[in-house]
């Protein structure tokens, strides 16, 4: 008697779990709604005019379960759904980046490029306005240049005054946004490599900023492109507050 009462007890908290559970989905297939339209906007305005973005959950065909976001090896079935710790629930961010082509996976089709801003936008978007957050960006600047790496560092920019951002780039469109600027040097002897980290403002500034443009030989003219870039980053970034 005592184990039907018991087997009976859990079968209840497996209802109420599944209930709670149908309707954290609901909610969650609400916001995945929201969500992709958000991210399509927020591309648009990051050269990725034509892509596509969706959030699909694996009872939509064409997701693969093994390979969903937070797929759970612990699972209980309660009817016909695999319930574990996040819900009944297996997600995956599927893209398409030009017109015509298929909606597929993000993860396996995206290039470099695209999913350094996909992830800008996602963190943009989701970053609470209320609570202020470190963003930690490294690679942001992969697979991109110029104009696109300008909007990116305007974006960083723009992200920087709800929160604190830390971004690790290569390209001089995006740290010349930058509030404080830190170079990272290695250095080898004594059979030893050391790592060293310098705050660079002024004429240090300038000249690595011209590094990064022109590479290990540095023009009058290079240092006079990295002075108007800098100029240009500070005046675009005053014009926004």
């Amino acid at each position: 008697m005592e184990i039907a009462a018991r087997e009976e007890e859990l079968e209840k908290i497996r209802q109420q779990a599944l209930s709670e559970a149908l309707e954290l989905s609901k909610r969650r297939r609400e916001a995945a709604r929201r969500l992709s339209k958000a991210v399509e906007k927020s591309l648009v305005t990051l050269d990725m005019a034509k892509c596509r973005f969706e959030v699909r959950f694996d009872q939509e065909e064409g997701l693969e379960p093994s390979r969903a976001y937070g797929a759970s090896t612990e699972c209980v079935r309660v009817d016909e759904y695999l319930l574990d710790e996040r819900g009944v629930d297996r997600v995956a961010f599927f893209f398409s980046a030009n017109p015509g082509e298929e909606l597929k996976p993000m993860a396996s089709i995206a290039s470099g490029g695209e999913l350094s801003r996909i992830v800008l936008a996602l963190k943009e978007l989701l970053a609470r306005e209320t609570v202020q957050e470190t963003l930690f960006f490294d690679e942001v600047d992969a697979g991109i240049g110029g104009r696109t790496a300008d909007r990116v560092g305007q974006r960083l920019k723009a992200l920087s005054r709800r929160h604190q951002v830390v971004c690790i780039t290569h390209l001089p469109q995006i740290a010349c946004y930058g509030d404080y600027h830190y170079v990272v040097r290695k250095s080898s002897g004594k059979g030893r490599t050391t790592t060293a980290m310098q705050e660079l403002s002024g004429k240090e500034r300038l000249e690595e900023i011209a590094r990064m443009l022109g590479g290990a030989k540095i023009s009058t003219k290079t240092r006079d492109h990295a002075r108007e870039m800098l100029a240009q980053a500070q005046k675009s970034a005053g014009s926004r507050q």
